[in-house]
């Protein structure tokens, strides 16, 4: 599975599970399931059934801060405006031939009422970071752009920091205090969360990915590649179902 995504199920019937390392988590019928990113796990299914799936990100919330703050699927409490929108959705999505603006919005919407709802069934302890990540964030969110844009080119703290407006000692403070990370360690998240992505959703070649993704070379982004993920890019591609969609390389 992309493991940089959070993802989000409705499903028709029973009848599907996220298949973890050390368990079995069963998808209920009706009920709106939100799975944190950096979650390993594989879709089990015992017959065909209806889903809606959204898979969606939120710039400046790695994978590990997210796991952090929600370490396992959370099971939406039943909600009759939530559950309205996210069945009305199901079947607008399978009509439609594009998302439009309109159909977008709606769907954005249906994302930020969920993750709402399974921070509201968290402790205020918990949630505490998250409230100053969003703050912080503010001040720095040309600079999360910017770095999801330029993931390929070379960062320097410096750099960044003129495009934060900013000093570069206050810089790296105020993002260590923003996403809970230094800037060097937030970008080498987002680049192996994007070469992740792409090793399952393209047929990129290895030395394409590293490229791509803004390592100098395929030597060092497979040692840090299976520093991270705890297997090499190959052998991380070879076991997870592959994505048609990507260009060959």
């Amino acid at each position: 599975m992309l493991r940089g995504f959070w993802r989000l199920y409705l499903n028709a019937d029973d009848g599907a599970s996220l298949r973890l390392a050390d368990r079995s988590f069963a998808l209920p019928a009706g009920r709106l399931v939100l799975v944190p990113p950096g979650l390993e796990f594989d879709i089990a299914l015992s017959r065909p059934l209806d889903q809606l799936f959204c898979l969606f990100e939120f710039l400046g919330w790695p994978a590990e801060a997210a796991r952090d703050l929600l370490p396992e699927p959370a099971i939406l409490a039943e909600d009759d405006v939530r559950h309205a929108l996210a069945r009305e959705l199901s079947v607008e999505l399978a009509a439609a031939a594009r998302l439009g603006p309109v159909l977008s919005g709606r769907v954005k919407a249906l994302v930020h009422l969920s993750i709402a709802a399974a921070l509201a069934e968290l402790p205020e302890e918990r949630t505490r970071p998250v409230l100053r990540i969003n703050e912080g964030q503010r001040e720095l969110l040309a600079v999360l752009h910017y770095i999801d844009e330029h993931l390929a080119d070379p960062m320097s703290n410096a750099a960044l920091a003129e495009i934060a407006l900013s000093s570069e000692s206050r810089f790296i403070r105020r993002f260590r205090e923003a996403t809970g990370r230094t800037p060097a360690r937030y970008v080498q998240e987002r680049r192996l969360e994007r070469a992740s992505e792409l090793l399952v959703s393209t047929d990129y070649s290895i030395d394409r990915i590293a490229e791509v993704s803004g390592f100098a070379n395929r030597y060092y982004f497979t040692r840090v590649f299976t520093q991270r993920m705890g297997l090499p890019p190959g052998r991380y591609r070879s076991e997870r179902p592959h994505l048609p969609g990507g260009a060959n390389d």
